[in-house]
């Protein structure tokens, strides 16, 4: 009787099973056979034999497959299919983050036909810009105090704008069932940039009672486990479908839904990237009121008693509205390898706002696309370094109007317990001269709302705004530096003279290198400006021997890359000359001043 060592050998490598799929492992069963030579149908096609090789491969694929899937998606440190990923953090409470829609914020302005007295812009509001719309998602009180023309500051400083159109979800009659969920199903795209879908924090629910027959707000709860019985308040998350859920209590954490309530559910539907719009769009547009019967009815009854004037199409000419700031880009959904990067962050700041890092995971997450950078300050730092740097150059930081603003929007007067929130919104670098906008006001006013009901009791959230820092190609030896010294200094390279690259391509390709190091996804507030890093990348251009930087008025010569740098709002107070690896204060962020003319700065000679 032959021994398994005879015809088998087992001399495989422990992971050697992947490589099976149903192909390999016929081949292989036909050869052991043949080898054999016991039995020989298996050579031919549509045999009997053949059958059964063929059954025995693809059932053993499809087993392969699912031990796969299953060995490695059921772990959250190795799961990389987004369904799989979704299901496990919901397991911890995790609610990843959907695609979020383009937003803006508006200047409003009241002419003299529009009396005294105090008025309120109705949620759902909107605007038709060039076929598509921008709403409002809550509702904003204001008040007119002269019978002139009058700034509507209340509006300017907190309206924002959500880019798409409102739209209803079937009414839903409940069952009465304990955590009772209604599935928004609805079409919503992860990465296409031409199909609409839901905006992430878009939707609002609202549920008639059928003990009361009265509409009910029910507010978005970040975890129900965390409400009393008596709260009416649902959980609203993105399943692994890419489809939002909308859960309700069971009476102990959450008010449960009772046989024959019915459910009305808003969203805004996006319009994607064609939504977008630039300022200005909105100048001459008359803001609308959402009206429906249904809405009607549910806003009678969740509106206050004593509710100001509505703004609607009779009163509404006498208003006037543009949006100074373009609008934001579509803020991408959260990935696998985002979701595996925030949850142990949720995980340990237990839905509350405590450490600098819980701050800048919560605002990154839920600020994705609007802001480009964000740092969490404490009171020391704030002091001792961001006004501390004002005053080393000369300069009373509360005479500085953006410091000013901020401090009598945000801060209170017991001035020692602020959570400085330092922000650079997003933007892309498109002139010359362009000075990186800061966060409007109502973008601001929005990073407070969001943290308000997690951020500890005691502290305070206060938007500032960062210190801009403006680059050119520079060197002097001048001691009264002067940002006018960029204009006749010039990025000499020297081409190596074994190389046949053309000079054009060299200056393109270390225009290039400039270019990125410079680009917003690229920097930080604070973090290092790496002139070692940034040479030796022009260096690894093809056809670069070296690299110098010349001032050929003073006729100065610095081997390698160097920059003048200076603060476009005091440029007398603060410019310097930076060559060699530097360290930026948390508040600074780097920029380049000449994006479409660099090129004629940089100069390609032969070695």
């Amino acid at each position: 009787m032959p021994t398994p060592s005879n015809y088998i050998e087992y001399n495989l490598p422990q992971d050697a099973y992947i490589a099976f799929d149903a192909l390999t492992l016929k081949d292989f069963i036909n050869k052991r056979l043949t080898d054999e030579g016991t039995f020989s149908d298996q050579i031919y096609e549509g045999s009997n034999l053949a059958s059964i090789v063929e059954i025995i491969a693809y059932s053993y694929h499809v087993l392969m497959f699912y031990l796969n899937t299953t060995a490695s998606e059921s772990t959250f440190s190795q799961a990389s299919l987004y369904e799989n990923m979704n299901k496990i953090v919901n397991l911890v409470g995790y609610k990843p983050t959907g695609r979020q829609t383009s937003i803006c914020s508006i200047n409003a302005t009241a002419n003299a036909e529009l009396g005294t007295g105090s008025y309120l812009l109705r949620r759902f509001s909107f605007f038709n810009v060039n076929d598509v719309q921008y709403t409002t998602l809550r509702d904003y009180a204001f008040s007119k105090t002269t019978a002139e023309t009058e700034s509507i500051v209340t509006l300017n400083n907190n309206v924002v704008l959500y880019q798409g159109l409102l739209q209803q979800y079937p009414v839903y009659t409940a069952s009465g069932e304990e955590y009772e969920t209604l599935p928004i199903v609805v079409k919503n795209t992860v990465d296409l940039t031409t199909e609409k879908f839901i905006s992430s924090g878009s939707i609002s629910v609202f549920v008639k009672e059928a003990a009361s027959q009265k509409y009910y707000e029910y507010k978005e709860s970040a975890n129900l486990y965390l409400n009393e019985g008596a709260d009416r308040v649902c959980d609203i998350r993105l399943n692994e479908n890419g489809n939002y859920e909308v859960k309700f209590g069971n009476n102990i954490f959450g008010k449960q839904l009772q046989e024959g309530d019915e459910v009305v559910v808003y969203y805004i539907m996006s319009s994607n990237i064609a939504g977008i719009i630039s300022s200005g769009a909105i100048a001459g547009k008359r803001i609308n009121t959402y009206n429906t019967l249904l809405f009607n009815q549910i806003y009678n009854d969740i509106k206050d008693i004593n509710a100001p004037t509505i703004i609607s199409s009779v009163n509404n000419q006498y208003l006037s509205f543009t949006n100074l700031n373009n609008s934001t880009l579509i803020g991408d959904s959260e990935s696998v390898d985002n979701i595996r990067k925030n949850t142990p962050q949720f995980v340990s700041s237990n839905l509350r706002l405590v450490t600098s890092r819980d701050y800048k995971s919560f605002l990154q997450k839920n600020l994705n696309k609007i802001v480009q950078s964000i740092y969490i300050a404490s009171n020391d730092e704030f002091l001792n370094e961001y006004i501390d740097y004002f005053y080393r150059i000369s300069v009373d930081p509360y005479k500085v109007n953006r410091i000013l603003l901020n401090q009598v929007n945000f801060a209170d007067s017991c001035d020692f317990n602020n959570v400085n929130v330092f922000c650079v919104p997003s933007y892309q670098p498109l002139y010359d001269d362009q000075i990186p906008e800061y966060v409007p006001t109502a973008f601001n006013n929005l990073i407070v709302d969001l943290t308000r009901d997690s951020k500890i009791i005691g502290a305070e959230v206060v938007p500032r705004d960062p210190v801009y820092i403006a680059f050119k190609l520079g060197i002097s030896n001048r001691k009264d530096l002067t940002n006018t010294i960029a204009n006749d200094c010039k990025l000499v390279i020297t081409r190596d003279r074994n190389n046949n690259v053309l000079p054009e391509t060299i200056k393109g390709r270390v225009l290039q290198v400039i270019m990125n190091f410079f680009n917003p996804i690229n920097n930080e507030l604070g973090q290092p400006i790496g002139i070692n890093k940034l040479i030796s990348d022009i260096i690894s251009v093809v056809g670069v021997k070296s690299i110098k930087t010349v001032n050929t008025i003073e006729n100065i010569t610095y081997e390698g890359i160097s920059f003048i740098a200076w603060n476009p709002l005091f440029p007398e107070e603060d410019t310097s000359i930076i060559n060699q690896d530097t360290n930026f204060s948390f508040f600074k962020y780097p920029f380049l001043m000449y994006p479409q003319s660099l090129s004629n700065f940089i100069e390609v000679i032969d070695e």
